[in-house]
């Protein structure tokens, strides 16, 4: 039988989403990863399990910028102008962003050090660490949840890196007309016990309405 485009096509509009507000948060490597985030019918954001604290206040221009990088190794063949095969040899997911907030969370994060035990002076309350002088490597918990929609409208889009490592604290600029920025890069790397680098959630009460648009069983 004949049609036309529209026959057979299907544009759902309905289905774009923007993050309209989002928290990041990061825990210690032993902090329990959440199986869902979510609870009851109403499908209510639950709270996050102990160990985890929030980075708080971003830049707004770039926000939170996810990237996904493949790597490829490609065979050619002999009278063929294209590799006849493609094979992923690596895909590196990354997640980078400029907090705000002047905080221990934060200055953790950004100096990747563990700070929970550096008291203030008890006098003067003046604070102070140093830059470790060898190398050490941290692999904190990472969770982003964003939102889209607000009340019994809201979807939340959720990324999980269980064992994130910062691979680029970027340049920190002095000046009397910007805010004090800590810009960080966090790639995820494989857990082990949990069996994956990156999860993704996808929930709130506005989603369920949307499941079978979405293609979701």
């Amino acid at each position: 039988m004949a049609g036309t485009l529209e026959d057979i096509d299907k544009k759902q509009a309905e289905l774009i989403r923007k993050v309209q507000a989002a928290a990041l948060f990061l825990g210690t490597p032993s902090a329990t990863v959440p199986v869902q985030f979510t609870a009851t019918a109403s499908a209510t954001l639950s709270a996050l399990p102990s160990g985890y604290n929030p980075i708080g206040l971003v830049t707004k221009d770039d926000a939170y910028t996810w990237s996904r990088a493949t790597d490829m190794a490609e065979t050619t063949s002999h009278g063929f102008v294209d590799p006849t095969r493609r094979d992923v040899t690596s895909i590196v997911s990354s997640l980078a962003f400029t907090a705000q907030e002047t905080s221990r969370p934060v200055l953790e994060a950004y100096h990747n050090l563990d700070l929970s035990a550096v008291t203030a002076d008890t006098t003067t309350k003046e604070w102070a660490f140093s830059d470790p002088t060898s190398a050490q490597t941290r692999y904190p918990r990472l969770i982003a949840i964003g939102r889209d929609g607000i009340g019994a409208n809201a979807i939340y889009i959720i990324r999980v890196m269980p064992r994130a490592i910062l691979t680029e604290p970027g340049d920190q600029t002095w000046s009397d007309g910007d805010a004090l920025g800590y810009p960080m890069t966090f790639t995820a790397t494989p857990d082990s016990t949990l069996g994956y680098s990156m999860r993704y959630h996808f929930g709130g009460p506005g989603w369920a309405s949307l499941m079978t648009k979405m293609g979701v069983t």
